[in-house]
């Protein structure tokens, strides 16, 4: 056989030496283990089998991390990570999961070469019964296992602020290598923005700090290998007397949990106050003892309160100076007595202000857990709600007035054209009354030669093709009787536009088309009248009127004062009058009453006038009905 290479040689060699290193440790009564350097099993002696309960053909490639127990897997981390830039491993204690369930161990590492690559050997001993048996006979080691389980980090300090020694409380909460720590100064575990109120802490501490009244600073302390931080409370001891210590004992507290309630609860009053400042209503919130607890931006201004009297937090100084503004003082301080003697009692009432300021005032008990520990006041500036309800109440009893005791009959429809309300002035029209008209239609009363119009034009009406009508219609009374009437209609539309009612008004027109078809006789008569008379002896007749005598008369037209008498004569006998003076008025007359036929008669437009503005009245406010005629 060729010789081997040196480099086999070395393999060989080191095959040898492993197998031998095994052999002997496979041989040892205490626990041996070898992890790589991700804390997976490469090997494990006979007593690792026996402790662990498993073969070591089983065991190879698991984690071994997975054995420790949870508080401790972040010392053996940094501990496996450390042992492997020394000789040998600082000695730690760690809780481990067995065959035979959570037993404590000693452990120490060295790195070693195996099978060619780095790893780690522990060798661990079990000091579960060794420590049951100290603990229950040696106060010394109870205290040890006290301070090495407990959930705070304990820190001994030199006067000079360098770690002495640490508990291993550092290790699961920040995941430091205590023996990486010790040596060092205190201040490295401290966010460097936080670090000049240690050494405020120190000095302070320096001067007298008992374990009574110790001196505390609240820091971030920085997590291993990591720039996120925790939030610890400190707790600093003074003992640079004591001839043992001589330094300082150092105590901190995980107050993570803390800071994350008192920033929820500070967000918590933060919404709360801005939600009570925007609130339109003005909050007081007293003690049982008459002390302000709370109250917002809202009801200062209310009250017109200034800082210097809001600062004493005395409710009765607040309503000493805010009660000269109350129209009745006497029966606010009544009511505040009454309800203060009664803590259980709730209270609404209205206070009036001397400047014609309204408030509604609401208060009810302030409880926790079900007991009245103060009052809660509650104040609701109604001012402008009031007026704005005396201007509908003004408005309501002016369109009331209108609708009941105007002369122009007045009807609401709804938007089939029924009749919903009438007034009196309608109903005396009509011949009807208030209960005969409601629900029937105009159409249903009105002349059978103007029914059919009338009926569609409140179609028209109801559908939107047209906004209002205008139209004369003629109506039949209960007994019989035609009378004539203006009617003028129109939509009454809701805030948003939508129509919710009609409104018609009713103008009695019955005398005024009397009065029309005589003056139209008369005028008809006049025409024919002057129809008679010649052109001439008209020409004559109005100059007449004019005030011209006959011979003036003659002079104008160029004619003898005969040929004027001669027409004069035939325009008396025509007018059937004898005197210059009757002739002239007769004349005017009948001219004036043929003109206005030509014209036209005059019409009204008071109807439609009155029902513009009774619109604009009633649409002020909704539709309640009237009082019944």
């Amino acid at each position: 056989m060729p010789g081997k290479t040196l480099e086999q040689l070395n393999r060989d060699e080191e095959r040898f030496g492993n197998r031998l290193l095994a052999g002997l440790l496979d041989d040892l009564p205490d626990v041996v283990i070898v992890l790589d350097p991700q804390g997976l099993v490469q090997w494990g002696n006979r007593a690792a089998e026996g402790l662990f309960g498993r073969t070591l053909q089983d065991s190879i490639g698991l984690p071994a991390l997975d054995l420790v127990h949870p508080e401790d897997v972040e010392l053996v981390l940094r501990s496996l990570t450390s042992v492997q830039r020394k000789q040998t491993g600082t000695l730690i204690e760690v809780r481990v999961k067995t065959g035979t369930g959570w037993r404590l161990l000693e452990v120490i590492g060295t790195p070693i070469a195996w099978l060619g690559a780095p790893a780690v050997l522990f060798v661990m001993r079990d000091l579960t019964e060794r420590r049951r048996f100290e603990v229950a006979h040696n106060e010394e080691a109870h205290l040890r296992s006290l301070v090495h389980n407990a959930a705070t980090v304990t820190f001994l300090v030199s006067p000079t602020g360098v770690v002495d020694s640490v508990s291993g409380a550092l290790s699961r909460v920040l995941g430091h290598d205590p023996e990486l720590v010790e040596d060092r100064p205190l201040a490295e575990l401290v966010s460097e923005a936080d670090r000049p109120e240690l050494l405020d802490a120190f000095e302070r501490a320096s001067l007298g700090a008992c374990a009574s009244n110790p001196v505390t600073v609240t820091l971030r302390l920085v997590r291993h290998a990591s720039s996120e931080t925790v939030p610890f409370e400190l707790s600093l001891v003074n003992l640079l007397d004591d001839p043992i210590v001589s330094g300082f004992v150092v105590s901190a507290h995980d107050i993570t949990a803390r800071v994350a309630a008192e920033l929820e609860l500070l967000q918590t009053l933060s919404l709360l106050t801005a939600t009570l400042d925007s609130t339109a209503d003005g909050i007081l919130v007293v003690d049982r003892a008459g002390r302000i607890s709370s109250f917002n931006n809202q009801f200062a201004e209310m009250w017109r309160l200034p800082d210097s009297i809001l600062a004493t937090r005395d409710d009765a100084v607040v309503i000493s100076f805010a009660i000269d503004q109350l129209a009745n003082p006497e029966a606010f301080q009544a009511k505040v007595a009454e309800l203060y003697a009664n803590p259980e009692a709730e209270s609404s009432d209205t206070l009036e202000f001397t400047d014609g300021r309204v408030f509604e005032r609401y208060s009810r008990p302030q409880r926790v857990d079900g007991t009245a520990v103060g009052r809660v006041w509650s104040f609701r500036d109604v001012t402008q709600r009031k007026r704005t309800e005396e201007e509908l109440r003004e408005s309501e009893q002016q369109f009331r007035q209108v609708f009941n005791q105007g002369p122009i009959g007045i009807a609401l429809v709804d938007l089939d054209s029924r009749i919903m309300n009438a007034n009196r002035a309608l109903c005396r029209f009509v011949g009807r009354t208030r209960n005969e008209l409601v629900g029937a239609t105009f159409a249903s009363f009105a002349h059978p030669d103007d029914a059919d119009k009338e009926s569609e034009l409140a179609r028209q009406l109801s559908a939107e093709m047209i906004p209002s009508y205008q139209t004369e219609t003629r109506f039949v009374t209960d007994v019989g009787e035609v009378v004539s009437a203006n009617v003028t209609a129109s939509v009454i539309r809701g805030e948003h536009g939508a129509p919710i009612y009609g409104l018609r008004i009713v103008e009695d027109i019955t005398k005024r088309k009397r009065l029309e078809r005589e003056l139209v006789a008369h005028a008809t008569t006049a025409s024919k009248l002057l129809a008679s008379v010649t052109p001439r002896e008209t020409e004559i007749l109005a100059l007449l009127c004019d005030g011209y005598t006959a011979s003036r008369i003659a002079e104008r037209l160029s004619v003898s004062v005969r040929t004027v008498e001669s027409h004069l004569a035939n325009g008396y006998r025509k007018l059937g009058v004898r005197t210059r003076e009757d002739a002239a008025a007769e004349f005017a007359r009948l001219t004036l009453a043929v003109t206005d036929l030509k014209k036209g008669l005059p019409g009204s437009a008071s109807g439609k006038e009155y029902g513009e503005e009774f619109g604009t009245l009633l649409a002020k406010f909704p539709y309640v009905g009237t009082s019944r005629t």
